[in-house]
């Protein structure tokens, strides 16, 4: 029996029919955050409330409070009136399964605003659930769950192997929690795709329908993942390589780690030295043999930690059949190099990328893409398996996995758990079939999906969509053995979520789980922007909020500094180590005055990222004065595993591509070499977490491309043999270069910028030196900020500072406190980015150049000598009484 409540004048509205009734909905501004709570910022001249279901209408009554403030995640509401709705649970659970709308009329009954009722609030409260969902396996039959509390009724599909429909399945006559649809088939199902049948009410059709819909908790999927599929995945033997169950890592401290962030597409498609039908997928990391292979072992033996690769989940943009795709291989390879070489350059290579995978550009049709358009979180992607159809990427992701742990490499994977790549009934859409307006997070007012990530933003906030997050971080930790996870944009999550995802991953351990769970690292992009910027709806995971969290942030800061911007938003403005003051380039114009204050302001913002970004670091700035780390928004960490110290990644231009356009055009290939070599040693000899782009020890090009995330193998693969060099390769795709075409003409054409194998050879060795320079001594890899503070002074500061050079020295006498490194008393770096060698005045006697370094440094006398546009490193050898190297005064 349906229970119908109306208020009074709503009933006198019936009976008399005097009441306007446009049912126009004009917004989606009404909030049910709680059972009996509900806010809504209704027009001032309203005098009556109600809420309208499918077919029953309910009081509305105003409690004459205001939305909290302070609330998460309900700050977007401050203000905003509060309303009291009095429903039981069986007229709540039939109000949010259809059409649901909050009406405010005036005191004679006109309706004045109609608006959609959002109640991912009152889903939290009511429906939230702990229990397990997807695919489960018992010993005599396989469940599985799922959370679709506004599904007026949800059915199981199961199919063949070549997709015939063979039974629809009930769930149980039993629900484990209101709101969860558990189904039960028999174990004889193992490897059958399935799907559910979810009839629910959606509002872009504003319609209750029937909609076929894969699992959001798959673990296995058919091709282009149209159908899940039932895999046992924790004890099926057939889907776990050689020796998987005994595989168990013992993982370094968050500061003993060095990152190298690839792909798994660039790392091998065009390497000839891996079978052709292992390019570009999971299985080329298992040819130990291979080049690409030989080189990641020879970073890994020089120190190197881990690997980090874009998002290996499940994506929308590349079509998993590589039949059906057209990609720069074999002909279309040769072709390619025909138009870069000629003047179709300018033309013909952007036709073929002229718009990005959506609008039906060659990059649609490619196998090529970064990978940031999630569908299935949990399921590895088919297009890097050599079959998509069903578990093979399963397998064959761990034994790559596998493979680079037995060169002594760790891996990290990409998340993006920020945005989904298709919302609402598109063809890939998932979550939001399910339930509908739920997993995504929508403006407080017009209810459309929040889009500033790219795609269509989903909310951690929300507990559910919490829970995916960290049910599947941990699937992949447990069951993929994977070490570390990068968020992307992690400052579009709350803080307390990724707090309470670090403590969930620390209580995995090796005994129970196979996982050290205590030492997983977890970093990401802590951006502040979009609509949750400045904490506007909850406290973020953003830089300056995460302090004392232990997980990392990407430090900025350090970069532009480093390499003076990107040349995409700052042109030809030059940074520390390519040339600002100290050799303009054309552009630079002739305020020197300007020129040497910008050096100085860069040279505090690399001090202080050379520290480990620490807010509380006390250092003199250049204009004399003593200050902490935090000063003009430098530091935001409180201990050194909190900054990712980087200088490129996959975003924006290369590292070499970048500092092209910041040089002099008549600087000679050597220094250019030595500038992009002391820029990664500003990276390799600082405190905190190092991060560096696949290749950029070969001098990695894109050939200008900013954004690379659609531009196909021709300007993204990486040639570990060093015989090709992707610079002037072709003037890069259009979408997001061409207003920057007629610049590169200009870096192209430069006869002084051309690529031999040489410089490659000598970027690559200069690399793996600086790498076991770090690794030779724990001074440069301090897990405490409060060693740093003690131990790190530095040297050529204030405003009489010699500008283009940095001191650094690093204590381990006693003064400093525990012996850290039983070989030395300590070191000094010297960072000389002008064209001269420089000599600087030993703080005390006893040094001499790092054994492992070939750059040239000497000791003469008491002066430290270092070559130009280069960093020198000097040790001084232990004492006896370890005394002789100066800790921090300041402290």
């Amino acid at each position: 029996m349906t229970v119908r409540t109306f208020s009074a004048l709503a009933v006198l509205c019936l009976i008399t029919a005097s009441c306007s009734a446009p049912e126009t909905v004009v917004d989606a501004s009404a909030h049910w955050i709680s059972a009996n709570r509900l806010v809504w910022n209704t027009p001032a001249d309203a005098a009556q409330y109600r809420l309208d279901t499918a077919d029953t209408s309910f009081a509305l009554t105003p409690t004459g409070a205001v939305a909290d403030s302070t609330t998460e995640p309900y700050r977007k509401l401050a203000g905003w009136p509060e309303f009291s709705v009095e429903l039981t649970d069986a007229q709540r659970q039939l109000a949010i399964q259809g059409r649901l709308t909050a009406v405010a009329l005036d005191a004679k009954g006109r309706e004045l605003q109609r608006s959609r009722v959002q109640f991912a609030g009152l889903l939290d409260e009511q429906y939230a659930y702990d229990g397990e969902l997807g695919p489960v396996y018992q010993s005599d039959r396989i469940e599985v769950s799922v959370w679709a509390p506004t599904a007026q009724h949800v059915a199981l599909n199961l199919y063949t192997a070549d997709k015939a429909l063979t039974s629809t399945v009930q769930a149980d006559s039993v629900a484990p929690a209101p709101g969860v649809w558990r189904f039960t088939v028999d174990k004889t199902q193992d490897r059958a795709f399935y799907t559910f049948s979810v009839t629910v009410y959606h509002p872009e059709t504003d319609t209750v329908q029937t909609l076929e819909v894969t699992d959001p908790y798959s673990v296995s999927l058919s091709a282009n993942g149209r159908h899940s599929q039932f895999i046992d995945l924790a004890n099926d033997r057939s889907l776990k390589p050689s020796g998987w169950d005994q595989l168990k890592k013992r993982l370094p401290r968050a500061t003993d780690i060095t990152l190298y962030e690839g792909h798994v597409r660039d790392f091998s498609i065009f390497d000839e030295s891996v079978p052709a039908a292992h390019r570009g997928k999971y299985l080329a990391f298992t040819h130990v043999n291979s080049t690409g292979m030989r080189h990641l072992k020879r970073l890994a033996d020089a120190g190197l930690s881990h690997l980090h690769l874009l998002p290996v989940n499940d994506i929308g943009s590349v079509n998993e059949i590589e039949a059906e795709r057209v990609d720069v291989t074999d002909s279309l390879r040769d072709q390619f190099a025909a138009w870069a070489d000629g003047d179709a350059s300018t033309t013909l290579i952007q036709q073929r990328y002229s718009e990005p995978s959506r609008s039906g550009g060659m990059a649609a049709k490619d196998g090529f893409n970064w990978g940031y358009d999630p569908v299935h979180y949990n399921v590895p992607e088919g297009s890097y398996a050599t079959e998509p159809e069903g578990p093979s990427r399963v397998k064959e992701l761990r034994e790559m996995v596998g493979a680079l742990h037995r060169i002594g490499l760790k891996i990290v994977v990409d998340v993006v758990y920020n945005h989904t790549y298709e919302d609402g009934l598109r063809a890939t859409s998932v979550l939001d079939k399910i339930v509908p307006g739920y997993y995504h997070r929508y403006d407080p007012v017009s209810g459309k999906v929040e889009t500033s990530t790219c795609c269509f933003n989903t909310a951690a906030e929300n507990i559910m969509m919490e829970r995916l997050l960290i049910d599947s971080v941990v699937l992949w930790a447990t069951q993929y053995k994977i070490d570390a996870f990068r968020f992307d944009l992690m400052g579009h999550h709350p803080k307390a979520v990724m707090i309470r995802l670090r403590e969930r991953l620390a209580s995995l351990t090796l005994e129970t789980d196979g996982v050290d769970g205590a030492n997983l690292y977890i970093y990401g992009e802590g951006w502040n922007f979009g609509e949750v910027s400045d904490n506007r709806i909850f406290d973020q995971a953003t830089q300056f909020n995460m302090g004392g969290t232990g997980i990392g942030n990407f430090n900025d800061r350090m970069r532009d500094a480093i390499r003076g911007g990107n040349f995409t938003d700052r042109g030809r403005n030059q940074g520390f180590t390519n040339g600002l003051y100290l050799f303009p380039n054309e552009d630079a114009g002739d305020d020197r005055d300007a020129q040497k204050a910008a050096l100085l302001d860069a040279a505090d913002r690399i001090r202080v990222g050379l520290v480990g970004n620490l807010s509380t670091y006390m250092y003199q700035n250049r204009f004399g004065d003593v200050v902490p780390g935090s000063n003009e928004w430098i530091g935001y960490t409180n201990q050194p595993q909190e900054t990712i110290n980087y200088i490129d990644k996959h975003d924006n231009e290369t590292l070499w591509d970048n500092t092209q356009t910041k040089l002099p055009l008549d600087m000679g290939m050597d220094d250019r070499v030595k500038v992009h070599l002391l820029s990664n040693a500003m990276i390799q000899y600082g405190q905190g977490v190092p991060f560096f782009h696949m290749g950029t020890d070969i001098l990695r090009s894109k050939s200008l491309d900013r954004n690379s995330f659609d531009s196909g193998d021709w300007y993204n693969t990486v040639d570990f043999t060093l015989d090709t060099h992707n610079w002037a390769r072709g003037l890069p795709p259009a979408w997001d270069n061409e207003t920057r075409w007629d610049a590169m003409r200009r870096f192209f054409a430069a006869p002084t910028i051309r690529v031999e194998k040489a410089h490659m050879q000598r970027t690559h060795q200069g690399f793996l030196e600086q790498l076991r320079i770090r690794y030779s001594t724990p001074l440069f890899r301090m897990l405490q900020a409060d060693d740093i503070h003690r131990r790190i002074v530095f040297h050529n500061t204030g405003p009489d500072q010699i500008p283009g050079l940095i001191v650094m020295s690093i204590s381990d006498a006693a003064c400093g406190g525990d012996d850290l490194d039983p070989a030395l008393d300590g070191l000094i770096v010297v960072f000389n980015a002008t064209l001269e060698t420089v000599s600087v005045a030993s703080p005390v006697n006893g040094f001499r150049p790092h054994p492992r370094s070939t750059i040239g440094e000497r000791v003469d006398g008491a002066q430290l000598q270092v070559p130009a546009l280069s960093a020198g490193v000097f040790v001084k050898p232990q004492s006896a009484s370890r005394d002789g190297v100066m800790c921090n005064a300041r402290m």
